[in-house]
This record gives C-alpha cells, structure tokens and sequence, in this order.
C-alpha cells in the first residue's frame, strides 16, 4: 500500500513540474514588443515570417545585419548576406540573457568554420549569455542556409543564408 502511495506521489509531482516548465516556455509576448520592423523584409512562401534581404553593392565588407532577440524571439528570425557579411546579434529582451549559436542544440557543431578559441563544435557560437542590451557579431565566410539557436531558450531559433 506505501508503495502505491509514493508511486503516485512521484507520479503527481512530475505532472506538476511538467505543468509549470510547460507554462514558462510558453508565456505570451509583451505588451511592449511591437513587432517586427518592415523595412527591408520580404515575405517567404510557406513561412510565418518575413526574411531580411540584403544587397546592393558588390563589396562583402558591408554593415553587419541586425538580429534582435525579443522576448518573443529572434527578429527577423531569417536574413540573407553575401560571403563575409557580419550579423550582429543583439540582445534586445526586458529580462533574459541570450546566447546565439549554430545549430543544432547542444552541440553547435553544424557551421563548418572551426578554430581552437571555439567553446563547443564550431566558430558560430557566442560561447556566452549576453545579458539585456549586449551584443555579438560574427562574420559567415561559408555559403550556405546556417540555422541557429539560442543555447539557453533552444526554442528560439532562425537562420542565415549566406550567398556569393
């Protein structure tokens, strides 16, 4: 009969966790995002979001495109840059660190760039949680569609394609 009864208890207090983890990653956006801005986004077929196009000019050294993490995510969640464009990544959360990286989670080890300063399994890793109003930027020297992820809320997540 104890033995029944702590089976259930353990039973009742996995739901309960379960429920709770459940509901903090699920929380609704704030009142205080206002969304994605329009300029520069074009509609993807088939998907819920807009990408970023970038172009214009043959010169690879332009200005690094902005990916904002909200508390409702990365936006915009896709871009496209040319080989040897930055996307600098800012932390734009009311109350969260961020912490970009390549897919796919845990390992970041999808990008193919690698070098002995890298903390997991590539380059495209910000090795860190960048608080509220911080930033990271790298550089994407290999074409192709690279996804990412936030390391710390692997919910979170979009892309890059990088092209000639």
């Amino acid at each position: 009969m104890m033995k029944q009864f702590l089976t259930a208890l353990v039973i009742v207090i996995i739901l309960v966790g379960g429920y709770f983890l459940w509901q903090s990653s699920a929380s609704a956006p704030s009142e205080s995002d206002t969304g994605t801005p329009v300029s520069n986004l074009m509609p993807v077929p088939g998907s819920d979001t807009p990408e970023m196009v970038v172009g214009g000019g043959d010169d690879a050294s332009e200005e690094p495109v902005v990916v904002s993490n909200t508390d409702a995510g990365f936006s915009p969640s896709s871009v496209t840059i040319k080989k040897g464009q930055a996307v600098r990544f800012v932390n734009n959360s009311s109350k969260e660190d961020v912490w970009p990286a390549s897919a796919v989670h845990p390992t970041h080890s999808v990008y193919p760039e690698k070098s002995d300063a890298d903390c997991l399994g590539s380059s495209f890793d910000a090795c860190k949680g960048l608080k509220p109003g911080e930033s990271w930027e790298f550089t994407f020297n290999s074409m192709g569609e690279w996804k990412f992820h936030d390391h710390l809320h692997p919910s979170k997540f979009g892309s890059v394609t990088v092209t000639e």
